[in-house]
C-alpha cells in the first residue's frame, strides 16, 4: 500500500495540472495576509496568515459560520505550506497541505508571475477524504491576530465584528430598521439622483430602496464581515461598498450608481 505522503502527491497531481511553483518570501512581522477562496469548490472561506521565517500562524473561517479556527504550521522549501487546524480543545483536528503556483489558473492576477498570491492544495481530517482548496490573496494589512483593527483604535475585534455582522445580516435579510440603526449619522449617500445627507435612521428609511438597490444589496452580501481589510478610514466590507468605524457601525456607504 502506498504511504499517506505518496498518496497525497498522487492526488495533488490529479487535482491540478502540472505547473511551476512560486517561491513565496513574505516574512513581515506585524503584517496580516488575507486570502479568500473555497474548500471543495463550494464552501467559502477566508484565511489570515502571518508568515515567519519558517513557522506560520493564522486563522480561517467559513462564510456560513463566521467563527475563527486557529491554524499553525510551517513553510517548506519556500513554495509549500502545511497548516494544522485546531479545535476548541486545542487538538489538531484537520490539515491544509498546499503550494504556491507561479501562475493563477483562475486568472484573477492575469498572466503575471506570482509569489504568494495564490494557494492551492488539499484539506483533510485524519482518516478522511482529501478535499481540494483554492485561495487567492484578498488583502494585506498591519496588525496582529488579536489586534487586527488597532490602527482605528479597536482593542476588541469581536465587538466590531458583532456590529458589522448585524448590519450585513440585516441587509441580506431586508431588515431595514436594523440596517438603518447600524449606521453612524450624519452620513452622505448617493441615492441615484445625487448625494444626500441623512441625520437620522428615520430619514434614511424614507429613501431605503433608492440607496439599497437590489444590486447594492447583492454586493454587500458578497462581502465577509469578519477579519476585514483595515486602514485609517476604517474596516472595509467587500470592495469598499461599506466602511465600518471603530464601533462596527457604518461610517460610509458607496453604492456606485
Amino acid at each position: 500500500m502506498p504511504s499517506t505522503h505518496k498518496l497525497l502527491i498522487v492526488i495533488l497531481l490529479f487535482l491540478v495540472p502540472p505547473q511551476l511553483h512560486a517561491v513565496c518570501n513574505r516574512v513581515q512581522p506585524g503584517w496580516l495576509w488575507n486570502y479568500d477562496g473555497e474548500i471543495a469548490s463550494k464552501y467559502r472561506i477566508r484565511m489570515t496568515l502571518i508568515f515567519g521565517e519558517q513557522d506560520i500562524t493564522g486563522v480561517y473561517f467559513y462564510a456560513s459560520q463566521l467563527m475563527d479556527i486557529p491554524l499553525r504550521g510551517r513553510m517548506l522549501d519556500g513554495n509549500r505550506l502545511v497548516l494544522e487546524e485546531f479545535d476548541s480543545a486545542g487538538t489538531a483536528s484537520a490539515r491544509f497541505e498546499a503550494e504556491f503556483p507561479e501562475k493563477d489558473p483562475k486568472s484573477k492576477f492575469g498572466d503575471s508571475s506570482l509569489q504568494c498570491e495564490v494557494i492551492r492544495g488539499i484539506w483533510s481530517k485524519p482518516g478522511g477524504n482529501m478535499i481540494p482548496v483554492f485561495l487567492e490573496q484578498e488583502s494585506g494589512t498591519s496588525g496582529s491576530l488579536k489586534s487586527r483593527y488597532g490602527i482605528i483604535g479597536v482593542s476588541n475585534p469581536e465587538k466590531l465584528h458583532h456590529n458589522s455582522q448585524a448590519f450585513w445580516l440585516a441587509v441580506k435579510n431586508d431588515d431595514r430598521k436594523t440596517a438603518a440603526a447600524m449606521i453612524r449619522y450624519p452620513i452622505r449617500v448617493d441615492t441615484g439622483a445625487g448625494r444626500k445627507r441623512y441625520t437620522t435612521a428615520s430619514e434614511l428609511l424614507t429613501d431605503y430602496e433608492l440607496i439599497f438597490t437590489p444590486r447594492f444589496r447583492e454586493e454587500i452580501s458578497k462581502g465577509l464581515p469578519r477579519n476585514m481589510f483595515v486602514r485609517g478610514e476604517g474596516a472595509m466590507l467587500g470592495n469598499g461598498q461599506v466602511w465600518f468605524g471603530s464601533d462596527g457601525r457604518v461610517k460610509a456607504l458607496n453604492n456606485y450608481h
